[in-house]
């Protein structure tokens, strides 16, 4: 069998490119063929990813496309005979980005427009969370099976053994840590000014570090200029680390911190889990699906209700250990085998289908 997905969009520290990648090493795996290609592809990526033009199916492989934002070709897509297999990742809406990155808030817009014509189109259609799942029977998919983001535990690194108190830096100052796009949806604004309530009135030395690719240049100085008003010297931004650099994040924090509006999946919570940090989340989207009972999740924005449930995060030894048991047990579900069972049946059964479909045609 060859599989060839279609992404809209590729670059090096995207978490759906790092899922095709992983994806492709397990088609290899299993014997299957076929390529990767992407519409608009980010410096970096060394090859990994074509580019869509270059596409030339067989007319009995199978189409993977992960739908995240606008996908240019579609059509040309869709009207290729293939078996199609859909794994949406929600788009985030429009709505959130406009004033800060209209180009993309473009891109989101068309990928809403897209998704009932895609749904139509394939096979079979999944989503990578059931919140996801949900929105594609919405739009008419009369079967959708769930196949998450695959999480390679090892991809950065063991965590530091902790013991029964705070941190990797036992007595030194708590660092809090966030770890995604840096784009207005995802709040970081949220995040600093809950920090700075937390440093002002209970860890004056705290440190916050927010790593991720900003979605514009300028995005990135409206957050420096806030966290230099709120949190003078206080506040790390970084971007581009490398898998061990990230990993070094990780395991230097005490906290991870999450306060998006709109999320699909949220990977870095998963990730956090790994390195057994005390998660405090917004419950926006797929991230009480993916984060359980293994979060402290709060409702209420109020950035001083944050800042003491971060405190009590970093300070509670009892609630560490429960929350750090818990993340473990979050963790298995999202084993990467059992997540590549479900992806290889996802795609043998769009084969199949597609296959039926066509000994039924008159």
């Amino acid at each position: 069998m060859n599989v060839h997905q279609v992404l809209s969009g590729a670059g090096p520290h995207d978490a759906i490119t790092t899922e095709a990648l992983v994806f492709r090493s397990h088609f290899r795996s299993w014997g299957w063929g076929g390529g990767d290609h992407a519409a608009r592809i980010t410096p970096g990526l060394n090859g990994s990813i074509a580019q869509l033009a270059r596409l030339r199916p067989r007319s009995d492989d199978v189409l993977l496309i992960h739908h995240s934002a606008g996908a240019p070709r579609l059509h040309e897509l869709l009207a290729m005979p293939n078996p199609k297999l859909l794994l949406y990742h929600n788009v985030t809406p429009a709505s959130l980005l406009w004033e800060h990155a209209p180009l993309v808030a473009v891109q989101c817009a068309i990928g809403r427009e897209q998704l009932p014509e895609l749904v139509r189109a394939v096979d079979l259609a999944a989503g990578d969370s059931e919140f996801n799942a949900a929105e594609l029977r919405d739009l008419g998919a009369t079967r959708t099976e769930v196949v998450p983001l695959l999480v390679d535990r090892n991809r950065l690194g063991a965590p530091q053994r902790r013991g029964p108190d705070r941190g990797a830096e036992p007595g030194g100052p708590p660092t809090v840590l966030f770890v995604g796009r840096l784009s207005p949806h995802k709040r970081q604004d949220e995040v600093i000014r809950a920090f700075a309530l937390y440093r002002r009135h209970r860890a004056p030395d705290a440190r916050l570090v927010l790593v991720g690719d900003p979605i514009t240049p300028a995005y990135a100085e409206l957050l420096r200029a806030l966290a230099d008003a709120l949190a003078p010297g206080a506040v790390t931004i970084e971007s581009g680390l490398s898998e061990q650099e990230l990993g070094d994040r990780y395991r230097a924090a005490d906290a991870f911190v999450c306060l998006s509006e709109h999320e699909g999946f949220c990977i870095p919570v998963l990730e956090a889990f790994h390195f057994e940090l005390p998660v405090i989340a917004h419950p926006s989207g797929a991230l009480p699906e993916v984060a359980g009972d293994a979060a402290l999740l709060v409702e209420d924005r109020d950035p001083a209700l944050v800042a003491e449930l971060l405190h009590l995060a970093v300070t509670d030894t009892q609630l560490r250990g429960e929350l750090r048991r818990r993340g473990e047990a979050r963790l298995a579900r999202y084993a990467p085998a059992l997540v590549a069972a479900r992806l290889r049946t996802a795609v043998e059964a769009t084969a199949a289908a597609a296959s039926a479909k066509w000994q039924s045609w008159p």
